[in-house]
């Protein structure tokens, strides 16, 4: 299965026009310091362990701190079926505004 990539600053725009899941695949800490607004944290290791609980019928566009994380998250979500879309500059290059949660 294959996935494509898009700039991070797209990354609102291309959930709204696809109706996709955010996937922000960093720890529960770094999520919880700041995501991407309608973001839900789904760690790399529990995607690398097989934890997925993602809807297949939709597109999931994940994202992680540069960009390494979300290309492998990308791969093995697409391996096993999913439609992905990988996010190229990680959450150091989006622009918009955070939610946090403390």
């Amino acid at each position: 299965m294959r996935f494509h990539n898009i700039s991070i600053r797209d990354i609102l725009k291309e959930a709204l026009n696809y109706q996709a899941v955010i996937v922000d695949v960093r720890g529960r800490e770094e999520f919880a310091n700041g995501h991407v607004p309608m973001a839900i944290n789904l760690p790399l290791e529990e995607i690398k362990s097989g934890k997925i609980t993602l809807p297949k019928s939709r597109v999931i566009i994940v994202y992680c701190e540069n960009g390494g994380s979300s290309t492998m998250a990308a791969r093995l979500l697409a391996e096993k079926g999913f439609k992905v879309i990988n996010t190229i500059g990680g959450i150091k290059e989006y622009k918009g505004a955070l939610t946090r949660h403390k």
